[in-house]
């Protein structure tokens, strides 16, 4: 790969990750990201990710801050072309 495609790569990430500044990801789909549960929860425990969970009902669903979740998700290196 040549220096100039890592940049234009590099350029991409960028613009995603300030695009879905706004945007949240639900449990799963945050879990299935990072690479697991006991990843979610030790990006959780160590602050990496930002998180909530809405207070009233019992059932409310987890939100995941969707940049913080892109930006620390373990690459699957089988799936690279």
């Amino acid at each position: 790969m040549t220096d100039i495609e890592t940049q234009v790569m590099a350029r991409k990430y960028q613009s995603i990750l300030i695009q879905v500044q706004g945007m949240t990801f639900s449990w799963n789909v945050a879990e299935h990201l990072v690479g697991g549960k006991k990843r979610l929860e030790r990006l959780m425990a160590e602050e990496k990710v930002r998180f909530d969970k809405p207070f009233g009902a019992s059932n409310t669903k987890w939100q995941f801050n969707a940049a913080d979740i892109l930006s620390n998700i373990k690459p699957n290196l089988r799936r690279v072309k």
